[in-house]
């Protein structure tokens, strides 16, 4: 029973922070536009927290190999799955599809580079906030 109330409140504030952007665009091009200023605006969040998970490593005594050969495999992962969902859909509703799932995937990378490689156990302070903060 507790497994399902974490699981809905961890739903529930994954869902507030996934909120619908751009909705109040002006036809296509005004939301083309609005989404590819929040995917450039993910990405920049992103290269902060991938960044400090690089200076975490080489602080670490480690090599920041295997997080740029895993980020690369991501990246790949990223793409084949948002653009198939542009190419699935017609007309404007792929536009939303393949930004939508690429903001999607982007707070769960930077959500799980945080976890990852800028917490700690105990007391210590994490590297950066807690990005769905």
């Amino acid at each position: 029973m507790l497994a399902t109330i974490f699981t809905l409140l961890g739903n529930a504030a994954w869902s507030a922070q996934n909120l619908a952007v751009c909705v109040n665009s002006k036809g296509i091009a005004e939301e083309a536009e609005c989404l590819s200023k929040e995917i450039d605006l993910k990405v920049a969040k992103f290269q902060k927290y991938f960044l400090a998970a690089q200076k975490q490593e080489s602080l670490s005594g480690r090599s920041a190999e295997k997080l740029i050969e895993a980020q690369q495999t991501w990246e790949k992962y990223l793409r084949q799955h948002c653009d198939y969902l542009y190419s699935r859909e017609q007309g404007s509703a792929r536009f939303r599809d393949s930004a939508e799932c690429q903001l999607r995937l982007y707070d769960e990378r930077i959500n799980e580079i945080w976890i990852s490689y800028l917490t700690f156990f105990g007391s210590a302070e994490p590297v950066l906030p807690d990005p769905k903060k």
